[in-house]
C-alpha cells in the first residue's frame, strides 16, 4: 500500500470512529486496504475462513442469507459512505451471512483480523464497534417491523421514504427481495403509485416527489 492510500486510511478512520486515540487509528490503518468491487461480487460468505470488516466508500451492497433451499433472505442494504459490515460470530448469531455488491463498490476492508481481535489489544475500540453497528441494527429492526406489519403496498411506500437514493439504483426484483413481495405484485403497486401521480414511470423507476 503506497503513502498516499495510508494517508487515505488514516483519514477515514480518524472521521469515522468517535475517538482521537492515533494509535487506534494508526493499527486500524496498518491493518486496512482500500479496493474496488465490481456488480455481483460475494464480499462476505459462510464457507470463506476469515470473514472480511467492510466500510463502505462508495455504491451499494446488501446482507443476506440463503435458505437450505436456495432462497435469499435480504437483511440490510448498505449505501452511506463509511457504513460497516462486520458478520463475524462475535457480532451476530448468524454464522451463514452473505455480502454482495449490488453496484461498483469502493470499500475498505480488514480482512486477516476483526476489530473484535484488535479490541483484545485496545480494549478502547470496543466503545467504537457498538457504535458504529447501532445504526445497522436500528435499520434491520425497521425492516422486520414493516415487512410483518405493513401491506405491500405501505411496505414499497416506506421503502422509497426511507431508501429513496436506492430507488434509481437497484433493481426492481432486488426490492421486492427485501420487501418480501412478488416482483409482478410490486410491478402493480408501481403502476397503481404511477396513476396516482399522473406519471408513467420508466419500468424500474418510480420517484416519490408527490407521495408525502
Amino acid at each position: 500500500m503506497n503513502n498516499n492510500r495510508q494517508s487515505d486510511l488514516i483519514e477515514f478512520y480518524t472521521n469515522f470512529l468517535i475517538t482521537n486515540n492515533k494509535t487506534i487509528i494508526s493499527r486500524l490503518a496498518k491493518e486496512s486496504r482500500i479496493t474496488t468491487r465490481e456488480k455481483g461480487e460475494i464480499l462476505i460468505r459462510p464457507d470463506a475462513g476469515t470473514p472480511a470488516t467492510i466500510f463502505l466508500l462508495d455504491g451499494v451492497m446488501k446482507t443476506y442469507i440463503v435458505s437450505p433451499d436456495g432462497r435469499e433472505t435480504t437483511y440490510g442494504f448498505y449505501y452511506k459512505p463509511g457504513t460497516g459490515v462486520s458478520m463475524t460470530k462475535e457480532m451476530i448469531n448468524i454464522p451463514e451471512i452473505w455480502c454482495k455488491t449490488l453496484t461498483h463498490c469502493t470499500l475498505i476492508e480488514i480482512v486477516d483480523s476483526s476489530p473484535y481481535e484488535i479490541a483484545e489489544e485496545f480494549p478502547e475500540l470496543y466503545k467504537e464497534i457498538l457504535f458504529a453497528w447501532e445504526p445497522v441494527y436500528y435499520d434491520l429492526i425497521d425492516r422486520l417491523r414493516a415487512v410483518s406489519t405493513l401491506k405491500a403496498k405501505d411496505r414499497y411506500l416506506w421503502f422509497l421514504k426511507k431508501h429513496r437514493p436506492l430507488a434509481d439504483k437497484i433493481s426492481l426484483a432486488e426490492i421486492a427481495l427485501y420487501l418480501g413481495i412478488q416482483p409482478q405484485s410490486l410491478s402493480r403497486i408501481r403502476a397503481e403509485l404511477a396513476e396516482e401521480q399522473g406519471v408513467t414511470p420508466p419500468p424500474e423507476k418510480l420517484t416519490i416527489d408527490n407521495i408525502e
